[in-house]
């Protein structure tokens, strides 16, 4: 799933990575912006997938720390 539209102000990113029975991974990458209009932060999903490679978990990080907005 690739996550939605503009990135603002980017706070911090967090990848959280697991390691599921079968040896692939579950990997998800948020990003925390604030929001512009009121004192907040916001979370953003930039991508989410399951049953990937090592070397997969590592592109889909690249990826989104990467990628324009």
């Amino acid at each position: 799933m690739r996550g939605a539209s503009i990135r603002k102000a980017i706070i911090c990113f967090f990848a959280e990575i697991a390691q599921l029975p079968d040896g692939t991974y579950c990997v998800s990458l948020n990003a925390t912006t604030v929001d512009e209009e009121e004192p907040q932060f916001l979370n953003q999903e930039i991508d989410s997938r399951r049953g990937v490679s090592i070397d997969e978990v590592l592109t889909i990080i690249k990826c989104g720390l990467t990628s324009s907005p």
